[in-house]
């Protein structure tokens, strides 16, 4: 077998298994990436990925019989669409939670325990809240393409079997590739994809003429939906900060400023959470609290975006104009609405959250960037034969 000197700093980076074998694998004509030579995985097909199938199956077909269908519809209450919701989910989600249990020590690897264990519920919220929009979307729009369209037992439970087998499938696969790119993404499809799901899907189709917050309230069918979105991508936000911040410190050291700022992104994402936890319905306390949680919300994030600077005063310059910018598009579309009453209530809210989503998206890259994005030069000596 070929060997290959690593540096030592880079070879104690590596979990370098008893044999001493690495990886390398090409990612294109000029990239490589050095790794420890991944376990072989002893769990086969059948037992991680068909088993949850054959349960969930099994299961809706049982249901199908107890309930006495003869022809079972695509969507609706007794459907193929609720079983998949339901049972498929419900069964898809359990082995998911047991994949990801069981990977803890591969994940330690990328994170503490602590924090593995602080963000486990989040992820398993997101992950949930994702693939149950996705299938509402996915049946609703199956139901306008085959409106009314039912089949027989066999063919439902052969249906059934397909969305059941597809579902396990991507949710090992999310097991399997999970990174802190992945938990960015989950933080952008929950956020962007419950927020616009909850508009489209809503009841009242002038919502828009009073206020954002009209979603989450009693008024609103998608109220649930709504505010749950907001609950998990607090969440989510919490967790990724944590994460984040822990090994800012381990590589740049406890600095003051770190600290001050992970504690108001925390409280901004706490306040966004009880924007979600108390719907503004009446004009009574629950009112009060959700404007008071909505400004905090404000208050926290101005501090944040005004005091980069001085948070993180290694960042890139263009960071800091950007921030300067999307605050200064703010302070404007603030000014408009109030004293100038140019924009509505709903179109200044929806223009701050989504400025103040794109700054967060942005700190959060940067971030990442300092983190694993780190460039180290070294000589290049290439090895005799007799060496190797």
């Amino acid at each position: 077998m070929r060997k290959i000197l690593l540096p030592k700093e880079l070879y104690e980076q590596l979990d370098v298994p008893r044999e001493k074998e690495i990886e390398v694998v090409k990612n294109s004509k000029n990239s490589f990436t050095i790794r420890a030579k991944a376990p072989n995985k002893k769990e086969d097909a059948a037992r991680v990925f068909l088993i949850p199938t054959v349960i969930s199956t099994l299961l809706f077909f049982i249901v199908s019989q107890v309930m006495g269908l003869k022809q079972i519809y695509l969507s609706g209450t007794e459907s193929i669409s609720t079983g998949v919701l339901v049972i498929a989910n419900a069964v898809a989600l359990t082995s998911f939670i047991t994949a990801f249990i069981k990977k803890r020590k591969e994940l330690y690897h990328m994170m503490r325990p602590q924090v593995y264990w602080r963000t486990f519920l989040s992820v398993i919220l997101s992950v949930f809240i994702i693939v149950t929009l996705a299938l509402i979307a996915l049946f609703w729009f199956l139901n306008q393409l085959f409106y009314g369209l039912s089949f027989d037992v066999f063919t439902s439970v052969l249906i059934f079997a397909i969305f059941s087998a597809i579902l396990n499938y991507l949710l090992i696969f999310v097991v399997d590739t999970f990174s802190i790119q992945m938990m960015i993404n989950m933080l952008i499809m929950v956020s962007v994809g419950g927020l616009v799901a909850s508009m489209a899907a809503n009841n009242n189709q002038y919502w828009w003429r009073k206020n954002f917050s009209l979603l989450g309230t009693s008024e609103s069918n998608t109220s649930l939906q709504f505010n749950m979105t907001l609950v998990v991508s607090a969440a989510l936000m919490i967790a990724l900060f944590d994460y984040i911040f822990v090994l800012i410190r381990e590589k740049l050291g406890k600095r003051l400023r770190f600290m001050v700022l992970q504690i108001l992104l925390t409280l901004c994402a706490i306040s966004i959470a009880l924007v979600g936890l108390i719907p503004n319905n009446g004009t009574g306390l629950a009112h009060i609290m959700h404007d008071v949680a909505a400004q905090l919300i404000v208050f926290f994030m101005s501090l944040s975006i005004l005091g980069i600077r001085w948070f993180l005063p290694d960042l890139d310059k263009n960071m800091y104009r950007i921030s300067y910018a999307l605050a200064s598009l703010i302070a404007l579309g603030y000014f408009l609405w109030h004293p100038l009453h140019y924009l509505s209530l709903t179109a200044f809210e929806i223009l701050s959250f989504s400025l103040s989503f794109a700054w967060i998206m942005l700190l959060i890259n940067n971030l990442v960037r300092i983190l694993f994005n780190t460039r180290v030069i070294y000589l290049v000596d290439i090895a005799k034969e007799k060496d190797v």
